[in-house]
């Protein structure tokens, strides 16, 4: 039976690749609506997050300058950001003080980071 799972996964992500390569968008759209129908949804979203990440650092890296798109949507990302955070702030997600710190630092390491390649 694993043999089989493998199979339909490989054929899965080659196919949503495929959707991802010609019109740019739907891989984890079509990955996770097939992949959820051989294993539960947890696991689909973890096989999931590195090809994901792969195709859309490739996606970025042979797109149009990063800085022109960044420059241009860095409105979008910040209500983004903010919206998420306010989002999680009230549905009672990150209440402990412990989860407060850990989200300080995944949004404040980031953004250090920026700054100090900002030419």
């Amino acid at each position: 039976m694993l043999e089989h799972n493998a199979i339909f996964v490989a054929a899965v992500f080659m196919l949503a690749g495929l959707a991802k390569g010609v019109i740019g968008l739907g891989l984890p759209t079509i990955s996770m609506g097939l992949l959820v129908l051989v294993m539960p949804p947890v696991q689909a979203a973890a096989l999931l997050a590195l090809p994901s990440l792969v195709t859309n650092v490739w996606q970025m890296a042979a797109g149009p300058s990063l800085k022109e798109v960044v420059q241009r949507l860095w409105p979008m990302m910040l209500g983004v950001c903010a919206g998420t955070w306010t989002g999680m702030d009230r549905t009672d997600c990150v209440r402990s003080p412990r989860r407060r710190r850990s989200i300080s630092r995944g949004t404040t390491a980031p953004a250090s980071g920026r700054w100090r390649i900002a030419p």
